[in-house]
Protein backbone atom coordinates (compact mmCIF):
# COMPACT_ATOMS: atom_id res chain seq x y z
CA UNK A 1 0.00 0.00 0.00
CA UNK A 2 1.03 3.69 -0.92
CA UNK A 3 1.05 6.93 1.05
CA UNK A 4 2.48 6.26 4.44
CA UNK A 5 6.03 5.70 5.11
CA UNK A 6 6.39 3.28 7.72
CA UNK A 7 3.65 1.44 6.60
CA UNK A 8 5.23 -2.35 5.85
CA UNK A 9 2.26 -4.59 5.17
CA UNK A 10 0.43 -4.93 1.93
CA UNK A 11 -3.58 -5.04 1.07
CA UNK A 12 -5.56 -7.23 2.80
CA UNK A 13 -9.37 -6.36 2.39
CA UNK A 14 -11.53 -3.80 0.94
CA UNK A 15 -12.67 -1.39 3.71
CA UNK A 16 -14.88 0.54 0.63
CA UNK A 17 -14.24 -0.13 -2.95
CA UNK A 18 -11.82 2.57 -4.42
CA UNK A 19 -13.37 4.24 -7.62
CA UNK A 20 -12.58 5.37 -10.71
CA UNK A 21 -14.55 8.41 -11.81
CA UNK A 22 -14.56 10.41 -15.05
CA UNK A 23 -16.49 13.80 -16.45
CA UNK A 24 -16.71 14.77 -19.82
CA UNK A 25 -17.31 18.04 -21.21
CA UNK A 26 -18.06 18.27 -24.98
CA UNK A 27 -19.14 20.42 -27.94
CA UNK A 28 -18.91 20.10 -31.74
CA UNK A 29 -15.60 20.64 -32.02
CA UNK A 30 -13.52 19.39 -28.70
CA UNK A 31 -14.30 17.27 -25.73
CA UNK A 32 -12.01 17.31 -22.52
CA UNK A 33 -12.48 14.48 -19.83
CA UNK A 34 -11.69 14.85 -16.34
CA UNK A 35 -10.47 11.22 -14.57
CA UNK A 36 -10.57 11.53 -10.88
CA UNK A 37 -8.95 8.00 -9.60
CA UNK A 38 -8.93 6.67 -5.67
CA UNK A 39 -4.68 6.50 -5.79
CA UNK A 40 -1.82 7.61 -3.96
CA UNK A 41 -0.97 9.42 -7.17
CA UNK A 42 -0.83 9.06 -10.89
CA UNK A 43 2.66 9.63 -12.71
CA UNK A 44 3.41 11.11 -16.34
CA UNK A 45 4.02 7.75 -17.28
CA UNK A 46 0.33 6.31 -17.11
CA UNK A 47 -1.18 9.53 -17.76
CA UNK A 48 0.42 9.86 -21.45
CA UNK A 49 -0.77 6.22 -21.48
CA UNK A 50 -4.57 7.14 -20.83
CA UNK A 51 -4.90 10.21 -22.75
CA UNK A 52 -3.45 7.94 -25.88
CA UNK A 53 -6.15 5.64 -25.09
CA UNK A 54 -8.67 7.75 -24.70
CA UNK A 55 -7.92 10.17 -28.32
CA UNK A 56 -8.42 6.53 -29.24
CA UNK A 57 -12.46 6.94 -28.56
CA UNK A 58 -12.73 10.30 -29.20
CA UNK A 59 -11.75 12.69 -26.17
CA UNK A 60 -9.06 15.06 -27.66
CA UNK A 61 -7.58 16.19 -24.28
CA UNK A 62 -7.79 15.16 -20.90
CA UNK A 63 -6.56 14.92 -17.53
CA UNK A 64 -6.03 12.23 -14.98
CA UNK A 65 -5.67 13.12 -10.73
CA UNK A 66 -5.30 11.48 -7.90
CA UNK A 67 -8.10 11.61 -5.23
CA UNK A 68 -3.98 11.01 -2.84
CA UNK A 69 -5.81 8.64 -0.69
CA UNK A 70 -3.07 6.59 1.27
CA UNK A 71 -5.51 3.26 1.26
CA UNK A 72 -5.01 2.54 -1.86
CA UNK A 73 -2.46 0.38 -3.51
CA UNK A 74 1.31 2.01 -4.01
CA UNK A 75 1.42 3.75 -7.65
CA UNK A 76 5.19 5.00 -7.81
CA UNK A 77 4.54 7.77 -5.37
CA UNK A 78 7.85 8.85 -4.80
CA UNK A 79 9.66 12.47 -5.18
CA UNK A 80 9.56 13.13 -8.92
CA UNK A 81 7.68 10.60 -9.62
CA UNK A 82 8.60 7.06 -10.23
CA UNK A 83 7.42 4.34 -12.81
CA UNK A 84 3.76 3.13 -11.93
CA UNK A 85 3.22 -0.75 -11.27
CA UNK A 86 2.61 -2.54 -14.29
CA UNK A 87 -0.47 -4.11 -12.75
CA UNK A 88 -1.75 -0.70 -11.27
CA UNK A 89 -1.42 1.04 -14.63
CA UNK A 90 -3.05 -1.59 -16.37
CA UNK A 91 -6.50 -1.20 -13.85
CA UNK A 92 -6.10 2.68 -14.12
CA UNK A 93 -6.58 2.26 -17.47
CA UNK A 94 -8.93 0.11 -18.23
CA UNK A 95 -11.39 1.59 -15.61
CA UNK A 96 -10.80 5.09 -17.54
CA UNK A 97 -11.70 4.04 -20.33
CA UNK A 98 -14.90 2.49 -18.85
CA UNK A 99 -15.91 5.90 -17.38
CA UNK A 100 -15.36 7.63 -20.04
CA UNK A 101 -17.85 5.31 -22.86
CA UNK A 102 -20.33 5.30 -19.92
CA UNK A 103 -19.93 9.45 -19.39
CA UNK A 104 -19.93 9.93 -23.19
CA UNK A 105 -23.10 8.13 -23.56
CA UNK A 106 -25.28 9.56 -21.13
CA UNK A 107 -23.91 13.50 -22.51
CA UNK A 108 -26.54 15.97 -22.36
CA UNK A 109 -26.87 19.89 -22.25
CA UNK A 110 -26.04 21.29 -19.20
CA UNK A 111 -24.21 24.46 -17.59
CA UNK A 112 -21.57 24.69 -15.08
CA UNK A 113 -20.98 27.40 -12.34
CA UNK A 114 -18.85 27.06 -9.10
CA UNK A 115 -19.63 27.65 -5.48
CA UNK A 116 -16.82 28.07 -2.45
CA UNK A 117 -17.63 27.18 0.87
CA UNK A 118 -15.93 28.36 4.02
CA UNK A 119 -16.09 24.97 6.11
CA UNK A 120 -15.10 24.97 9.65
CA UNK A 121 -13.75 22.52 12.34
CA UNK A 122 -12.59 20.44 9.12
CA UNK A 123 -9.21 20.57 8.77
CA UNK A 124 -5.73 22.17 9.86
CA UNK A 125 -2.32 22.66 9.23
CA UNK A 126 -1.45 19.19 9.86
CA UNK A 127 2.89 19.46 11.31
CA UNK A 128 2.11 22.55 13.24
CA UNK A 129 1.67 21.93 17.16
CA UNK A 130 -1.11 24.45 17.58
CA UNK A 131 -4.30 22.01 17.28
CA UNK A 132 -6.78 25.31 16.03
CA UNK A 133 -8.74 24.10 13.13
CA UNK A 134 -8.87 26.93 9.97
CA UNK A 135 -11.77 27.81 7.93
CA UNK A 136 -11.05 25.43 4.87
CA UNK A 137 -12.32 26.48 1.16
CA UNK A 138 -14.06 24.02 -0.69
CA UNK A 139 -15.24 24.27 -4.58
CA UNK A 140 -17.70 23.24 -6.08
CA UNK A 141 -18.30 23.48 -9.67
CA UNK A 142 -21.91 22.89 -9.93
CA UNK A 143 -23.70 21.00 -13.46
CA UNK A 144 -26.86 22.38 -14.24
CA UNK A 145 -29.51 20.72 -16.34
CA UNK A 146 -32.43 23.11 -16.86
CA UNK A 147 -32.98 24.00 -13.23
CA UNK A 148 -32.08 20.72 -11.53
CA UNK A 149 -28.39 20.39 -10.18
CA UNK A 150 -27.28 16.60 -11.97
CA UNK A 151 -23.77 16.69 -10.99
CA UNK A 152 -20.86 17.95 -8.47
CA UNK A 153 -17.12 17.86 -8.40
CA UNK A 154 -16.29 18.70 -5.08
CA UNK A 155 -12.79 20.43 -4.53
CA UNK A 156 -11.56 19.72 -1.01
CA UNK A 157 -7.83 20.81 -0.02
CA UNK A 158 -7.13 18.44 2.78
CA UNK A 159 -5.08 15.49 3.21
CA UNK A 160 -7.30 12.12 2.97
CA UNK A 161 -5.70 10.46 5.98
CA UNK A 162 -8.38 9.84 8.36
CA UNK A 163 -7.05 6.17 8.32
CA UNK A 164 -3.65 5.13 10.14
CA UNK A 165 -0.91 3.84 8.68
CA UNK A 166 -1.74 0.35 10.14
CA UNK A 167 -4.81 0.40 8.65
CA UNK A 168 -4.59 -2.30 5.16
CA UNK A 169 -7.84 -2.30 3.53
CA UNK A 170 -8.75 -0.25 0.89
CA UNK A 171 -10.67 3.09 0.57
CA UNK A 172 -11.27 5.90 -0.59
CA UNK A 173 -11.17 7.65 2.61
CA UNK A 174 -12.27 11.09 3.42
CA UNK A 175 -12.97 11.99 -1.02
CA UNK A 176 -15.37 8.35 -0.24
CA UNK A 177 -17.13 10.01 2.67
CA UNK A 178 -17.95 13.37 0.78
CA UNK A 179 -19.17 11.23 -2.43
CA UNK A 180 -21.66 9.04 -0.26
CA UNK A 181 -22.69 12.34 1.69
CA UNK A 182 -23.78 14.65 -1.46
CA UNK A 183 -24.52 11.80 -3.61
CA UNK A 184 -28.55 11.22 -4.55
CA UNK A 185 -30.28 8.98 -7.33
CA UNK A 186 -30.77 12.05 -9.41
CA UNK A 187 -27.43 13.39 -8.96
CA UNK A 188 -23.39 12.11 -9.61
CA UNK A 189 -20.34 13.50 -7.27
CA UNK A 190 -16.68 13.53 -8.02
CA UNK A 191 -14.83 14.13 -5.02
CA UNK A 192 -11.19 15.42 -6.05
CA UNK A 193 -8.60 17.21 -3.67
CA UNK A 194 -6.92 20.13 -4.29
CA UNK A 195 -4.12 22.44 -2.71
CA UNK A 196 -3.67 19.86 0.43
CA UNK A 197 -0.23 19.68 0.59
CA UNK A 198 0.06 21.11 4.31
CA UNK A 199 -3.76 20.55 5.25
CA UNK A 200 -5.07 17.89 6.95
CA UNK A 201 -7.62 16.01 9.91
CA UNK A 202 -4.71 15.22 12.07
CA UNK A 203 -5.93 18.17 14.63
CA UNK A 204 -9.39 17.62 14.12
CA UNK A 205 -11.06 13.64 13.67
CA UNK A 206 -12.16 11.77 16.32
CA UNK A 207 -11.50 8.32 15.32
CA UNK A 208 -9.48 6.74 12.64
CA UNK A 209 -12.23 4.40 11.09
CA UNK A 210 -14.77 4.38 8.13
CA UNK A 211 -17.32 6.08 10.88
CA UNK A 212 -15.04 8.89 11.14
CA UNK A 213 -14.71 8.89 7.55
CA UNK A 214 -17.98 9.29 7.00
CA UNK A 215 -18.62 11.93 9.71
CA UNK A 216 -16.46 14.11 8.33
CA UNK A 217 -17.83 13.85 5.02
CA UNK A 218 -21.16 14.81 5.77
CA UNK A 219 -19.94 17.43 7.73
CA UNK A 220 -18.33 18.84 4.90
CA UNK A 221 -21.68 18.02 3.00
CA UNK A 222 -23.67 19.88 4.99
CA UNK A 223 -22.10 22.87 4.22
CA UNK A 224 -20.74 22.55 0.58
CA UNK A 225 -24.32 21.64 -0.58
CA UNK A 226 -25.55 23.95 -3.01
CA UNK A 227 -28.50 25.85 -2.40
CA UNK A 228 -29.79 27.00 -5.72
CA UNK A 229 -28.08 26.34 -9.06
CA UNK A 230 -27.28 29.50 -11.24
CA UNK A 231 -28.65 29.11 -14.59
CA UNK A 232 -28.83 31.38 -17.96
CA UNK A 233 -25.91 32.89 -17.59
CA UNK A 234 -25.48 33.87 -21.27
CA UNK A 235 -24.07 31.89 -24.11
CA UNK A 236 -22.15 29.05 -23.42
CA UNK A 237 -17.84 28.90 -23.91
CA UNK A 238 -17.55 26.39 -26.48
CA UNK A 239 -15.17 23.83 -25.14
CA UNK A 240 -11.11 24.60 -25.72
CA UNK A 241 -8.22 22.10 -25.20
CA UNK A 242 -6.23 22.97 -21.90
CA UNK A 243 -3.33 25.50 -22.10
CA UNK A 244 -0.18 24.28 -20.61
CA UNK A 245 3.07 26.26 -19.24
CA UNK A 246 6.20 24.17 -19.02
CA UNK A 247 7.99 24.90 -15.75
CA UNK A 248 11.55 23.92 -14.37
CA UNK A 249 12.43 23.18 -11.10
CA UNK A 250 16.17 22.92 -9.65
CA UNK A 251 16.44 19.63 -7.65
CA UNK A 252 17.19 20.70 -3.44
CA UNK A 253 20.74 20.56 -3.23
CA UNK A 254 22.46 18.89 0.07
CA UNK A 255 23.33 22.33 1.47
CA UNK A 256 19.72 23.36 1.42
CA UNK A 257 19.18 20.51 3.58
CA UNK A 258 21.96 21.09 5.99
CA UNK A 259 20.72 24.42 6.84
CA UNK A 260 17.07 23.05 7.11
CA UNK A 261 18.56 20.69 10.11
CA UNK A 262 20.08 23.15 11.90
CA UNK A 263 16.98 25.25 11.68
CA UNK A 264 14.46 22.65 13.01
CA UNK A 265 13.35 22.96 16.49
CA UNK A 266 14.07 19.88 19.18
CA UNK A 267 11.15 18.13 20.61
CA UNK A 268 8.85 20.02 23.34
CA UNK A 269 6.02 18.96 25.37
CA UNK A 270 3.44 18.40 23.42
CA UNK A 271 4.59 17.75 19.92
CA UNK A 272 6.47 14.17 19.98
CA UNK A 273 4.67 13.66 17.44
CA UNK A 274 5.86 16.46 15.20
CA UNK A 275 9.14 16.15 15.93
CA UNK A 276 9.00 11.93 14.75
CA UNK A 277 7.20 12.75 11.65
CA UNK A 278 10.47 15.46 10.92
CA UNK A 279 12.82 13.14 12.04
CA UNK A 280 10.85 10.31 9.38
CA UNK A 281 11.08 13.34 6.61
CA UNK A 282 14.68 13.70 7.28
CA UNK A 283 15.69 9.68 7.25
CA UNK A 284 13.49 10.34 3.63
CA UNK A 285 15.82 13.56 2.54
CA UNK A 286 19.07 11.74 3.43
CA UNK A 287 18.17 8.96 0.75
CA UNK A 288 17.67 11.68 -1.97
CA UNK A 289 20.21 13.52 -1.00
CA UNK A 290 22.65 10.45 -1.53
CA UNK A 291 21.06 9.90 -5.53
CA UNK A 292 22.66 13.68 -6.21
CA UNK A 293 20.44 14.40 -8.69
CA UNK A 294 21.65 17.39 -10.63
CA UNK A 295 19.17 17.57 -13.50
CA UNK A 296 16.07 20.03 -13.28
CA UNK A 297 12.64 18.48 -12.72
CA UNK A 298 10.19 19.34 -15.87
CA UNK A 299 6.35 19.90 -15.12
CA UNK A 300 3.36 21.12 -17.17
CA UNK A 301 0.96 23.16 -14.86
CA UNK A 302 -2.39 23.51 -17.05
CA UNK A 303 -5.62 25.48 -17.12
CA UNK A 304 -9.01 24.75 -18.75
CA UNK A 305 -11.66 27.54 -19.65
CA UNK A 306 -15.24 25.17 -18.82
CA UNK A 307 -18.10 27.17 -19.28
CA UNK A 308 -16.53 29.96 -18.07
CA UNK A 309 -15.29 27.63 -14.22
CA UNK A 310 -11.41 28.26 -15.04
CA UNK A 311 -9.78 25.08 -13.70
CA UNK A 312 -5.94 24.72 -12.69
CA UNK A 313 -4.25 21.53 -12.39
CA UNK A 314 -0.79 21.20 -10.22
CA UNK A 315 1.03 17.95 -10.65
CA UNK A 316 2.25 17.99 -7.42
CA UNK A 317 1.28 18.84 -3.33
CA UNK A 318 0.85 22.58 -3.60
CA UNK A 319 0.41 23.91 0.40
CA UNK A 320 -3.40 25.79 0.73
CA UNK A 321 -1.71 29.23 0.71
CA UNK A 322 -0.24 28.67 -2.18
CA UNK A 323 -3.38 27.88 -3.71
CA UNK A 324 -5.27 30.66 -2.53
CA UNK A 325 -2.48 32.59 -4.48
CA UNK A 326 -2.90 31.59 -7.16
CA UNK A 327 -6.75 32.95 -6.74
CA UNK A 328 -5.83 36.02 -5.89
CA UNK A 329 -2.92 36.52 -7.87
CA UNK A 330 -5.34 36.31 -11.05
CA UNK A 331 -6.78 39.27 -12.71
CA UNK A 332 -10.36 39.91 -12.45
CA UNK A 333 -11.41 38.51 -16.10
CA UNK A 334 -9.98 35.28 -15.46
CA UNK A 335 -12.80 34.82 -12.87
CA UNK A 336 -12.93 32.46 -9.82
CA UNK A 337 -10.08 29.29 -10.00
CA UNK A 338 -10.40 26.05 -8.77
CA UNK A 339 -7.31 24.41 -8.16
CA UNK A 340 -6.70 20.52 -8.55
CA UNK A 341 -3.78 18.96 -7.23
CA UNK A 342 -2.52 15.61 -7.52
CA UNK A 343 -2.74 15.69 -11.65
CA UNK A 344 -1.01 14.77 -14.59
CA UNK A 345 2.06 13.48 -12.52
CA UNK A 346 3.54 13.58 -9.59
CA UNK A 347 6.25 15.59 -8.34
CA UNK A 348 5.93 15.94 -4.71
CA UNK A 349 5.49 18.62 -1.90
CA UNK A 350 6.03 22.34 -3.43
CA UNK A 351 7.95 24.66 -0.72
CA UNK A 352 8.09 28.40 -0.98
CA UNK A 353 11.03 30.55 -0.11
CA UNK A 354 9.57 30.90 3.42
CA UNK A 355 8.52 27.90 4.14
CA UNK A 356 10.19 26.87 7.90
CA UNK A 357 11.58 23.72 8.09
CA UNK A 358 8.72 20.88 8.00
CA UNK A 359 8.14 17.22 6.81
CA UNK A 360 7.06 18.73 4.00
CA UNK A 361 10.22 20.66 3.17
CA UNK A 362 12.60 17.27 4.37
CA UNK A 363 10.81 15.05 1.83
CA UNK A 364 10.35 17.52 -1.49
CA UNK A 365 12.42 16.58 -3.95
CA UNK A 366 12.61 20.47 -4.90
CA UNK A 367 14.32 23.76 -4.09
CA UNK A 368 12.59 26.26 -1.79
CA UNK A 369 10.79 28.66 -4.06
CA UNK A 370 9.74 26.20 -5.79
CA UNK A 371 6.06 26.98 -4.65
CA UNK A 372 5.84 30.75 -6.23
CA UNK A 373 7.70 29.62 -9.49
CA UNK A 374 4.43 27.03 -9.91
CA UNK A 375 1.75 29.72 -8.49
CA UNK A 376 3.21 32.03 -11.49
CA UNK A 377 3.01 29.83 -14.07
CA UNK A 378 -0.41 28.56 -13.03
CA UNK A 379 -1.55 31.77 -13.09
CA UNK A 380 0.09 32.67 -16.73
CA UNK A 381 -1.91 29.49 -17.96
CA UNK A 382 -5.33 30.57 -16.59
CA UNK A 383 -5.13 34.30 -18.11
CA UNK A 384 -3.95 32.54 -21.57
CA UNK A 385 -6.74 30.14 -21.33
CA UNK A 386 -9.11 33.23 -20.21
CA UNK A 387 -7.77 34.59 -23.25
CA UNK A 388 -8.92 31.62 -25.23
CA UNK A 389 -12.72 31.93 -23.58
CA UNK A 390 -13.15 35.55 -25.00
CA UNK A 391 -11.68 34.78 -28.66
CA UNK A 392 -14.10 31.62 -28.46
CA UNK A 393 -17.12 34.24 -27.45
CA UNK A 394 -16.02 37.23 -30.24
CA UNK A 395 -16.65 34.18 -32.92
CA UNK A 396 -19.76 33.09 -31.77
CA UNK A 397 -21.45 36.49 -31.56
Amino acid sequence: MGGYADRSDGVQNVLDPLEVHVVTFADAGHRFALVVADLICVNVDVVDRIRSAMRDIGVQSCWVAATHTHASPEAGCSPGGDATPRHVAGRLEAASLVAARSAMASERAARLSSARTMVPKLAGHRNIADPSALDIPVDTIVVTAGIDVVGLVVVSPVHPTILPADNNHVSADLNGGIRRALSTPNRWVVAATGAAGNISTRHTRQGRGLDEVDRLGAWLADRAEPVSPRVGRGTPTPVRPPVTQTVTLAPKQPAELDVAVRQTPQPGVGNERIHWVMQQGLRIAEEQAARQRTEPYVIGVEAVDLDGVMVVAVPGELFLELGETIRSAAPDEVGDIVVLGYANGYLGYLPTRDTQPCYETYVSPVTSGSGEIVVEAAVKAAVAAARDRQHSRRISA
